[in-house]
């Protein structure tokens, strides 16, 4: 896991960037049966190549689509957000930090009950405004 600031970015954009980039941390990490679950019904829409990639994140898209030809297997999913509490905690950290950030650079036991969370399948409940 880890987490970038991607700036003032679209979210289109910053859901891209994070696919791509996560998807070359698990290939490098020496994962090659990727299963991927993302919140962002457009952007798993547009890599399963079911509609017109938009211009801004066309090439984002196309470096996806060459990494996932490294894995043996891979598997993409959308999930609602609430289904997946530590990918929100790791957005919500992302946008507060300058500089990267990787899981094993930080002790948080926030994090730490929250992927226990996620692997019993609690989910996170919506809340309104």
């Amino acid at each position: 896991m880890g987490a970038y600031n991607y700036g003032r970015a679209s979210v289109l954009l910053a859901e891209s960037r994070a696919f791509r980039d996560g998807m070359g941390a698990a290939l490098r990490s020496g994962f090659y049966i990727l299963e991927v679950e993302g919140d962002n019904s457009f952007v798993i829409t547009a890599f399963n190549k079911e509609l017109e990639i938009p211009w801004h994140i066309k090439t984002i898209m196309q470096d996806i689509q060459v990494l996932a030809q490294q894995a043996h297997f891979i598997q993409v999913t959308h999930i609602c957000c609430e289904a997946n509490m530590a990918a929100d905690w790791l957005s919500k950290f992302g946008h507060s930090i300058t500089d990267k950030w990787r899981s094993n650079h930080c002790d948080n036991s926030q994090l730490r009950t929250i992927v226990q969370e996620d692997k019993i399948a609690r989910t996170l409940v919506r809340r309104g405004t």
